[in-house]
């Protein structure tokens, strides 16, 4: 049985333009999407309406899954249907606190500045034009549909107090675009963990994220319904567990990588930081292919492939493209091919995974780097490790891993990983 979704816009209420996309996206994989539709150029309408109209949306519906856009977040905590509501995502959001109104949410959350030092630090002009700031990811024809179909907020909303008493008990998920140039990535993540608690999670593409990536939220808010802890049982989704806290730890290792590192070696012996590069850059796109069951495209995964001078940026994207893949149910199905080898696609997810975080890992400790992993990608490595270290495995798949090293009587969860995989992490510390 599929999901409903109601989905709130943000300023300017246009609902049925911003989340055409993303409803096709969710109706195709058999869920139920209505978009809220708001007058926001009314100056009659204030939040108070907004909250009704939404509750009107949500009409007889139960276990709603509530979807709110930027200024949208202001809605939430006013609707009536509280009871209707089984959990709530909000993107791009502006996330209130009680008796708070939009207009003074930018000062008490200091968005303006952190738009200032973000784009400075993108060599951005701080002027504010529309076009670059909500448009610039936008394919042309949503770039088209979205300028003329949006509408001019009016002020009325933004000097009305948001009032309630307490944010709606259940489930609340944070996803925030990395692109978004109206509230940089950080400080959306900042104001997520001051005002509600809730670790932010990130996805590509910028503030309208809903009109430039449909299919990649589509995918990413029917994963927050699965069964993340269980590779090999994918939950309702079709997806089994998500490669993006993994992808955007490597994203931001190989960022970090200086060129005067590039010749220094690495935990995987006898390779240099080139090497393991090319090889990470390699990898990325041939996962790319497996997951949609697509032939190898023949590139040899080892050390000594050729890195681009722009590897970093392209990496970057592959990982996107990566996670994005993995998040389609597709992709979890039947067998598929890596490395000359077959195996259930499931299976396939955890070497992925694997890949990335001890990569990431090696990458990090050769550069002078930090590393961190969640708790979930650790628990489902470390199991994979345990699996494939065995004496028997370590023979019958010569490469995969080095001899396993004894990293104490009561070592990190980390160390046992590395260990399990290895790695000697008392060599790089």
């Amino acid at each position: 049985m599929g999901a409903t979704f109601v989905l709130v816009p943000g300023a300017g209420g246009a609902g049925a333009v911003y989340w055409r996309e993303a409803v096709a996206e969710l109706e195709k994989r058999g869920h139920t999407a209505v978009p809220v539709e708001i007058q926001g150029d009314d100056p009659a309408l204030g939040l108070p309406e907004y909250a009704a109209l939404t509750d009107e949306a949500i009409g007889e519906h139960r276990d709603v899954v509530l979807v709110a856009h930027s200024l949208g977040a202001f809605t939430v905590p006013m609707i009536g249907k509280r009871a209707a509501v089984s959990r709530v995502v909000l993107l791009n959001a502006m996330i209130p606190v009680p008796g708070e109104t939009p207009g003074e949410w930018f000062a008490a959350t200091g968005a303006d500045e952190a738009r200032r030092k973000a784009n400075e630090a993108a060599g951005r002009s701080n002027e504010f034009d529309p076009e670059l700031v909500f448009l610039h990811d936008l394919p042309e024809g949503a770039r088209e549909e979205m300028a003329e179909g949006d509408r001019e907020p009016a002020d009325t909303p933004f000097g009305q107090p948001c009032l309630f008493e307490a944010w709606p008990d259940v489930p609340t998920h944070v996803l925030v675009a990395r692109e978004d140039r109206l509230f940089p990535a950080e400080f959306q993540a900042r104001v997520a963990r001051d005002r509600l608690g809730v670790a932010a999670e990130m996805l590509p593409g910028g503030h309208m994220v809903a009109k430039s990536r449909p299919a990649e939220l589509a995918v990413r808010l029917l994963l927050l319904l699965g069964d993340k802890a269980s590779p090999e049982a994918p939950g309702p989704s079709g997806v089994g567990f998500d490669l993006v806290d993994a992808a955007a730890e490597m994203r931001r290792i190989a960022a970090g990588v200086r060129d005067d590192q590039l010749d220094l070696s690495t935990p995987c012996a006898d390779w240099t930081v080139r090497d393991l590069a090319a090889h990470v850059c390699v990898l990325t796109t041939a996962f790319i292919r497996t997951a949609r069951h697509a032939p190898p495209d023949g590139q040899a995964p080892g050390g000594g492939a050729r890195l681009s001078p722009d590897w970093r940026e392209r990496l970057g994207h592959d990982l996107d493209t990566l996670v994005a893949a993995w998040r389609e149910p597709s992709a979890w199905q039947g067998e598929a091919e890596a490395g000359g080898v077959t195996m259930p696609s499931a299976e396939l997810a955890t070497v992925v995974l694997d890949e990335l975080v001890l990569h990431g890992w090696d990458l990090a400790r050769a550069t002078g780097q930090r590393f961190t992993v969640t708790d979930h990608d650790l628990a489902v490595c470390t199991g994979f490790a345990a699996a494939m270290s065995t004496p028997d495995m370590l023979d019958s798949h010569p490469g995969l891993y080095g001899p396993v090293v004894d990293t104490g009587t009561d070592p990190a969860s980390l160390d046992v990983l590395l260990g399990l995989a290895g790695r000697d992490p008392g060599r790089w510390p």
